[in-house]
């Protein structure tokens, strides 16, 4: 079919928000887990104008599939296109999709329900953050609903120039919600279905410090605590160590905790929901304690105070493991926390506040920062890339 051909028969149409779109993405979501299998799909998302409460959309459902990177692709293409999926290749449609799917565009036109499909690898979702800052910021949306009803009359049978049109509007609002930071527990909350891929794929070194870091756990360990512990990917191998371990978990995001529970269930676990900043550990509870990429978001002061609540919760003869994204020279470390503390002046973030924002340090001003809160003896005895282990000793 000519492309004018087909711009007049699947025109621009601009619908008032309607309240079944999310539940025609909760169907077809199911639908798709069941032809594809869970265990492919990393994370589903509504992105597009229909998940956007109240706001004018083109009645076509658009889905987010971040798919796993072991995901057959060409058995998903036959898979989906066995059941009404048309499937376009991302040479003809110039988008970020490895894979786009169709489904509701007929001989005669659009069908009742119409379904964008778009198949990413874990991470390439700045729909998200466009989506969820017009959720957030009503002004925006509206603005949004005047250009699309101004670009409709202009481009009704021109879908490629409506798009385009679009284009900047769409930037501008997505590179504004990219550098808005967020609280700590929202980032992670916002990531727990993508956490552990992206932890385990994306961070060089990372999925080899986890079988590096039990190693370290002292035989003797009869109770660990974990900072930080997240969904508990550190926990594995040391479990598998140590299977009768008693651990206490601290974590300030509940979803994390509940996938922790549920994976380890089994297991002898205390789980705390809580700022570890501010938590009391106690006084000489532990007998070792643990952080696993969790610390490089602290000054140096704050970091110290944590690491004096750390040597004191320990026992006589007890060892702090962390293992976290560290730089290697100082110019990086000062490059970062200067990056933070601009970051904070232009949101008018209190001191304080638990924002994800990155500062990681140097392996020597880490050790210093040890040594400076008590522990007898800091050592590095691991690294791949950025990410190190440091060993600091209590004394017996």
């Amino acid at each position: 079919m000519k492309t004018k051909e087909r711009n007049k028969l699947f025109p621009i149409i601009l619908s008032e928000y309607n309240p079944a779109w999310p539940e025609w993405y909760r169907e077809e979501k199911e639908r798709l887990i069941r032809l594809i299998g869970g265990a492919n799909i990393v994370r589903a998302s509504h992105i597009g104008s229909t998940s956007v409460p109240g706001l004018a959309a083109k009645p076509t459902v658009d889905i987010l599939l971040e798919i796993a990177g072991s995901t057959d692709v060409k058995k998903l293409i036959a898979d989906l296109s066995d059941h009404e999926y048309v499937c376009l290749r991302q040479q003809t449609i110039p988008t970020h999709d490895r894979v786009l799917f169709l489904k509701g565009y007929t001989d005669t036109g659009f069908a009742e329900k119409v379904f964008h499909i778009h198949v990413r690898d874990p991470g390439d979702w700045d729909e998200l953050y466009f989506r969820d800052y017009l959720i957030a910021h009503p002004e925006t949306m509206n603005a949004y609903t005047t250009l699309k009803r101004a670009l409709k009359e202009q481009f009704e049978f021109d879908r490629d120039g409506y798009t385009n049109a679009k284009g900047e509007f769409i930037k501008d609002i997505t590179e504004r919600a990219r550098n808005i930071p967020e609280r700590m527990d929202d980032f992670f909350a916002a990531r727990i279905d993508i956490y552990e891929y992206t932890m385990l794929r994306n961070a060089e070194g990372v999925a080899e410090g986890y079988l590096e870091f039990a190693k370290h756990i002292p035989p003797c360990t009869q109770t660990l605590l974990d900072l930080g512990c997240g969904t508990g990917l550190e926990l594995e191998e040391i479990f598998r160590v140590y299977p009768n371990i008693n651990v206490t978990g601290i974590d300030i995001t509940q979803p994390m905790l509940d996938r922790l529970a549920e994976k380890y269930s089994d297991k002898n676990i205390s789980l705390i929901c809580a700022n570890y900043l501010n938590y009391s550990f106690g006084e000489e509870q532990y007998n070792c304690a643990v952080s696993f990429e969790t610390m490089h978001h602290w000054t140096h002061e704050t970091k110290t105070k944590l690491y004096e609540k750390i040597r004191r919760a320990l026992k006589h003869g007890g060892r702090y493991i962390e293992c976290d994204y560290m730089v290697e020279k100082q110019s990086e470390e000062d490059y970062w926390f200067s990056e933070s503390r601009r970051i904070r002046a232009r949101q008018n973030i209190p001191e304080g506040d638990f924002y994800h924002l990155d500062t990681p340090c140097t392996i020597d001003n880490q050790i210093k920062l040890l040594m400076k809160s008590g522990f007898a003896q800091v050592d590095m005895v691991w690294r791949k890339g950025a990410t190190a282990i440091i060993v600091a000793e209590v004394k017996e």
